[in-house]
């Protein structure tokens, strides 16, 4: 998360403490609380002001995430794009991929786990523990008559 992104959000509310929050299962995030949360009012009794504080309030209903947004198109980053964010130009990485005419098909393929020459085929087998493993071969099939590889 960027300074200047939290100085921005400390800017529009009066809260100037910074807290962190999750949302479901996520990663915490910064958080500050909104105009609304009053921790303390002041009140005049017998001619004197008194602060009181309330009893029960629960400051967590009144948090809100501080979120870091896209300079090219305003949408919301995400935590590899907020990580890489001074790479990136704190853009998000559709727009820096376009900005940059990394626009091909092939950018959005996932990187290949394991390529096998033509030929090899998998065979799983279990051991004497009942654990399964891979046996990479050519292997000469029974009910084929003994062709390899069909």
């Amino acid at each position: 998360m960027h300074n200047a992104t939290v100085e921005m959000a400390q800017s529009k509310t009066q809260h100037k403490k910074l807290w962190t929050m999750q949302i479901g299962f996520g990663p915490r995030c910064a958080a500050l609380l909104d105009n609304d949360y009053e921790s303390e009012t002041v009140i005049q009794r017998h001619g004197f002001l008194e602060t009181v504080v309330p009893s029960g309030l629960n400051p967590a209903e009144h948090l809100h995430p501080i979120y870091m947004s896209c300079t090219g198109c305003g949408l919301f980053l995400g935590s590899p794009e907020q990580e890489y964010a001074d790479m990136l130009d704190g853009m998000c990485l559709k727009c820096f991929r376009e900005l940059t005419d990394q626009t091909a098909y092939w950018y959005d393929m996932p990187p290949a786990r394991k390529i096998l020459k033509e030929g090899v085929r998998i065979r799983m087998y279990r051991d004497s523990k009942g654990k399964w493993h891979k046996l990479y071969g050519n292997f000469v099939d029974d009910n084929l008559g003994g062709v390899v590889n069909p």
